[in-house]
């Protein structure tokens, strides 16, 4: 399906302005006035982080399978 340039422009806008929104959020969250803001900031961080490390390790990438079939196949 082919869009034209200006759907194109348009949606890149609006990802890039959403892109920004969340690191001005991020940014305010780690400047917190109180130790418990920073403190969940920081939490939050370490929760995405281990998040998605096991995502990684439970979910093998496709190329993985991928490969497992061609091997069957052989």
């Amino acid at each position: 399906m082919t869009r034209f340039p200006e759907v194109e422009s348009e949606l890149k806008r609006k990802r890039i302005k959403a892109e920004m929104d969340a690191i001005r959020l991020e940014e305010e969250a780690i400047r917190g006035k109180t130790l418990l803001d920073k403190s969940l900031a920081l939490l939050g961080k370490w929760m995405i982080a281990n998040g998605e490390k096991l995502r990684k390790q439970h979910h093998p990438s496709q190329e993985s399978s991928a490969a497992k079939l061609a091997n069957k196949v052989a």
